[in-house]
């Protein structure tokens, strides 16, 4: 799946008619569209958006981080008016970043859910050879899977597009699960590649045969 799933020095500003004849390097956007996303994304707009670190959680929260931290995935926190729809949370693995809604941050619960789900897509990231490519696979096979997770996933995303409920029924699950991305993160960050520490699902199998990780098909 091509990298999805939402960084920092320029000048942001919220479109009027006022701004017409704003300045070249200034990023005109809507909020609570994709294109104040992109301007988010792109580090264009960086009021309202500050990094997330280790030291500012506890506990598995801040293992996460850590270990996002180490396989060089940035976390950030930023306003509610870069998200389309009101998006919890972002991953793009095209640029390895995590941006959390800030607006749905309002308790360390809530903080910790986000993290793993976020956090299961970089290990996903991660499964797809390294998270330097553009992609992001299944880690899991879909059997183990729970049914009341899969009927989750479905009412969250809809019945269209089999390919992000291939990845997201897995995220899904890992918010519930303690320490269930963080594993899949520490697997990641060991020098043993994650495909022989989680055994791959056909499909994953079959991409990393393709792409040379595998020597022989499934």
């Amino acid at each position: 799946m091509r990298k999805l799933v939402a960084a920092i020095l320029a000048s942001a500003s919220i479109y009027s008619p006022a701004l017409a004849h704003a300045p070249e390097h200034t990023y005109i956007y809507e909020p609570y569209t994709d294109d104040a996303t992109h301007c988010m994304k792109l580090k264009e707009c960086t009021d309202g958006v500050h990094e997330l670190h280790p030291s500012d959680q506890t506990g598995e929260a801040r293992e996460i981080l850590e270990n996002l931290e180490k396989m060089g995935v940035k976390t950030y926190e930023a306003s509610s008016e870069y998200f389309e729809d009101e998006f919890r949370a972002l991953y793009y693995s095209d640029i390895n970043t995590i941006f959390l809604n800030r607006k749905w941050m309002y308790n360390d619960e809530r903080i910790l859910g986000f993290l793993r789900h976020e956090g299961w897509h970089a290990a996903q990231d991660c499964m797809a050879g390294s998270i330097s490519n553009s992609d992001i696979l299944s880690i899991l096979d879909h059997k183990i899977i729970p049914r009341e997770i899969i009927e989750e996933t479905f009412e969250r995303y809809g019945f269209h597009d089999p390919e992000t409920i291939r990845v997201e029924r897995e995220a899904v699950w890992a918010m519930y699960e303690p320490d269930m991305t963080l594993k899949a993160l520490k697997a990641c960050n060991s020098e043993t590649p994650m495909w022989e520490t989680y055994f791959p699902p056909k499909r994953t199998w079959r991409y990393l045969y393709w792409n040379g990780h595998l020597d022989h098909a499934y």
